[in-house]
């Protein structure tokens, strides 16, 4: 995922300055991102045929290291896909402190990157050989002294909590623990405050890097621009605002060959009721197929889905069952798919769809790859999605009281990011407090992005 971002987000200076180096990189980028072929028109055979993929896969990742090499030898290029420095990280905890949890047989530490600095704080009851067996208790044993660590230094406030909660905080898990739902950790016992959703507003983001790729847009549903963005970038957001944000709204309540979703049609009630009284204009898809959803998001702000999700051992195989093109069977939105699209508008992609941000490849929990990480890669900045199976009706209602707190709230001291980040935040919190004694209802909801 670090690739890709790093290829589509600083390239564009290359290919200005140097046309014939960026097409040399280009080209092994495309190679090295794509599946290896195996099917060969010379006769071979694919057992005879894979040897040869593999080793040419290898000879492109070296050859990209050289090119590599050459470009950072250019003038004003000798960072180019490089980790960014210190103080570049610690602008990016601005918004609110990142905290990576990275758990190895020898230690278990939590970094914290603030505004003024970069720690590390070891976790010792967050033990590597735990990892897998007690997913659901891991995130309480890390998260507790963290939030002492960051209230004790003044980054967040600890009266913060209950409706006017403004902490805000990025997580970020390493191998095993990038599924750990730090967000629903602590004690939910009738008044506590113990907890996470009581003290902060729990994002996800696979890499600092992958947060800046997010916050390279902004959403501008609102007359106010943020002063925090460019001049360049603000003239670039009010030539977007000359036309209305558009919704695409892919309901499927029934699904060939699986259950029927009966909240769907309340979910997408929800929406449209709210929209209404808005300046969104909203397309609903009737039967959608793949690949009509794949050309429409193309020309959408924000794309919402409810539907059946599905998450596989290969996660690039995870996807979203829409219909076929007969309109009788149903056809799969691959993961895979969706991460190629490269859009200019996306903003929030919603996923109302079980296991949306669920990869249950142990081999590959580091590369972050599941339905709502291909929609990032795709250009969206805030993606919402399910770490694991979710209630229907809790499901329609916190998609509805989120477009309901996003659209009717005056937003005021707020930059959309802010904004988008908390309704969806009161969103899921309304459903917990609700039924503080049913974690299922509430926890697998997600917010991943800027």
């Amino acid at each position: 995922m670090g690739f890709s971002i790093d290829a589509r987000s600083e390239a564009s200076d290359l290919k200005t300055d140097h046309p014939l180096v960026f097409e040399q990189f280009n080209s092994l980028r495309v190679e090295i991102d794509s599946e290896i072929d195996i099917n060969c028109a010379s006769g071979e055979t694919p057992e005879q045929r894979q040897p040869h993929a593999i080793s040419r896969r290898y000879e492109a990742v070296n050859e990209m290291e050289e090119i590599l090499k050459h470009i950072r030898s250019l003038p004003g290029y000798d960072g180019f896909l490089l980790p960014p420095p210190p103080d570049a990280l610690m602008r990016m905890a601005t918004n609110g402190p990142i905290v990576v949890f990275n758990s190895t047989f020898y230690r278990s530490d939590a970094i914290i990157v603030t505004t003024s600095a970069i720690t590390s704080l070891e976790l010792p009851k967050l033990s590597y050989d735990d990892t897998v067996s007690r997913m659901n208790q891991l995130a309480s044993f890390g998260v507790g002294p963290v939030f002492d660590h960051l209230e004790a230094s003044g980054v967040i406030i600890s009266d913060s909590v209950h409706e006017n909660n403004s902490n805000m905080i990025w997580w970020i898990g390493v191998g095993q623990l990038s599924m750990a739902p730090f967000h629903a950790a602590g004690d939910h016992s009738p008044g506590s405050t113990r907890n996470t959703i009581s003290r902060a507003i729990s994002t996800y983001i696979p890499t600092i890097k992958a947060l800046s790729y997010a916050r390279q847009k902004q959403l501008q549903l609102f007359e106010e621009c943020d002063s925090s963005f460019s001049a360049a970038r603000s003239k670039k957001a009010k030539i977007l605002k000359k036309r209305n944000p558009r919704l695409l709204l892919v309901p499927m309540p029934e699904t060939p060959g699986a259950t029927k979703l009966p909240g769907v049609n309340k979910e997408v009630l929800y929406i449209l009721d709210s929209t209404s009284k808005s300046f969104i204009e909203t397309t609903l898809l009737s039967s959608p197929t793949p690949a009509e959803v794949l050309k429409r998001i193309k020309r959408h702000e924000i794309v919402h889905f409810a539907c059946h999700g599905v998450s596989l051992l290969n996660p690039s195989d995870s996807h979203l069952l829409l219909f076929n093109q007969d309109g009788i069977s149903s056809d799969k939105l691959m993961a895979r798919d969706i991460s190629k699209l490269v859009t200019q508008n996306a903003q929030i992609a919603y996923l109302s769809a079980c296991s949306s941000a669920r990869n249950p490849s142990t081999d590959l929990a580091d590369e972050v790859i599941h339905l709502a990480s291909a929609f990032q890669l795709a250009g969206f900045s805030h993606t919402f999605a399910n770490m694991w199976e979710t209630d229907d009706q809790a499901s329609s209602e916190v998609a509805r009281d989120f477009y309901n707190l996003l659209l009717q709230d005056g937003g005021s001291g707020k930059d959309d990011h802010q904004r988008i980040s908390t309704a969806f935040y009161k969103a899921v919190k309304k459903v917990r407090d609700a039924k503080p004694g049913n974690p299922l209802l509430w926890a697998p909801f997600i917010h991943t992005g800027a």
